[in-house]
């Protein structure tokens, strides 16, 4: 304490503010950067000093979306407006910063004058956290809707299917049925067996739908999936395949696990309509980069990850891909495919992330928590 009091008083203000766990920043009316704290630097991952450095020229290195995901010019920043005199309320918003990373703000900017210096003073605060655990609640309830609708439909179309497969079986019973009509009764019964495996399909998105949980070895699961999806691998498609041997059993339902291996190797061959490389593979994952709670107990996971070189995902659909109805192909997909996937491994007690760039493929991680030992 003696020693803080022995600063002077603007070592000592810039002490107090650097101590502030909040981004604190002045930018003068000629929109340059005056004064910057230690947290907004670290924030804004800047190494050395802003002050004297021109706002729009520190801007270019960043990219700046409003919260429906929607890029903001230069001059039409909240700051920009704030300088030239216009009311501008709090706001969140999403910044990409330079070394790739992006994160969440909430910021309000306050005009001032005081002793000869005209500007604004930002505050902003790193809400990174809790907007995505904000975000992921709304995914979960909409998921939820999704599965009731799913759940109620599905019911109905099995009651509807059994009177029609009861009746076509009761007619093909009847011995005075002409064998040109017993043919098409048969195609009905073909036509209701299909429509009750879509049934089936349906309840997967239900929430009333109960997981069969059982032991699993993945790279058995995976194995028994490229079976289902082999006849849709054409000749312009390459699959490689590194399963790591002797990985740890999971409690899963290989069924529900199958499922999402399927959707996410058809949204590649999607990816891929003029051919490329698939890949697939199972290994222990890294502590270090498994999401989720990080106050969470530390648990192993095993990563199962589904890599393609097809067309990629554009950066503003990154963070809607798992939500239900969301698809990147209008006219032809459901959006039901990638946010049945989540739903499975929430189940589940994992995770499923992407990283993907325009032109470059796509990768989609899935990680399996462990079964605890016994």
């Amino acid at each position: 304490m003696a020693s803080l009091l022995g600063l002077q008083p603007p070592t000592l203000l810039q002490a107090v503010l650097d101590s502030v766990g909040v981004a604190l920043a002045v930018v003068d009316k000629d929109g340059r950067f005056v004064f910057t704290n230690k947290a907004a630097l670290s924030m804004f991952g800047v190494r050395g000093d802003l002050n004297g450095v021109s706002l729009l020229e520190w801007r270019r290195n960043y990219r700046f979306r409003d919260s429906q995901g929607r890029d903001i010019p230069p001059e039409e920043a909240p700051l920009m407006r704030a300088l030239a005199g216009e009311p501008v309320e709090p706001q969140y918003f999403l910044v990409t910063l330079p070394d790739g990373r992006r994160k969440w703000f909430h910021a309000a900017g306050h005009p001032f004058s005081v002793l000869g210096l005209t500007g604004v003073f930002v505050v902003a605060t790193d809400e990174t956290e809790e907007v995505e655990l904000h975000r992921n609640a709304e995914q979960h309830q909409r998921l939820e809707a999704v599965g009731v609708l799913a759940g109620g439909l599905a019911h109905d179309f099995n009651n509807m299917l059994s009177v029609v497969s009861e009746n076509v079986t009761l007619a093909l019973s009847d011995p005075g049925v002409l064998e040109i009509t017993r043919t098409r009764l048969q195609q009905m019964a073909l036509a209701a067996e299909k429509g009750a495996s879509l049934s089936r399909r349906l309840l997967r998105y239900s929430r009333v739908h109960k997981l069969e949980i059982q032991l699993v070895h993945i790279n058995e699961v995976v194995k028994t999936a490229l079976e289902l999806v082999q006849p849709l691998l054409g000749n312009g498609i390459s699959l490689r395949t590194e399963l790591q041997p002797s990985l740890p059993t999971l409690e899963a339902d290989p069924v529900e696990i199958e499922q999402v291996l399927v959707n996410l190797v058809m949204n590649a061959l999607d990816a891929m309509p003029e051919g490329g490389e698939l890949e697939l593979r199972t290994e222990l994952a890294c502590p270090a980069t498994t999401p989720g709670d990080k106050d969470e107990a530390p648990r192993q996971y095993i990563l199962m990850s589904v890599a393609d070189t097809g067309i990629g995902i554009p950066e503003d659909f990154q963070t809607r891909i798992f939500e239900p109805s969301f698809t990147t192909k209008p006219g032809k997909g459901a959006g039901l495919g990638l946010s049945s996937a989540y739903g499975i491994m929430h189940q589940h007690g994992g995770y499923i992330t992407v990283q993907s760039s325009p032109g470059a493929g796509a990768k989609f991680s899935i990680y399996f928590p462990v079964m605890a030992p016994r």
